[in-house]
């Protein structure tokens, strides 16, 4: 079992960054179901992929703060 992100589709291509050293794999897109998205946390055990939609949320509410730190930042 992998743990890895969903860097980018490109050319009909998912590259998937792997944990912990960000190795990229490459899997044709029609391989990747139809819920996980670029920015997604998933769980790879052999040829399954599924969706880590608790990493996920933390990831993405993790992003909204930074951003938000961002914008009070600049915006004084």
């Amino acid at each position: 079992m992998k743990k890895a992100i969903l860097d980018r589709i490109e050319d009909g291509k998912a590259v998937f960054l792997l944990e912990p050293d960000q190795q990229t794999w490459t899997i044709p897109q029609t391989k990747v179901p139809k819920n996980i998205h670029e920015g997604s946390s998933v769980i790879i055990n052999g040829t399954t992929i599924t969706l880590d939609e608790q990493t996920t949320n933390k990831n993405k509410a993790r992003i909204a703060s930074k951003l938000e730190q961002l914008r009070k930042k600049n915006g004084q």
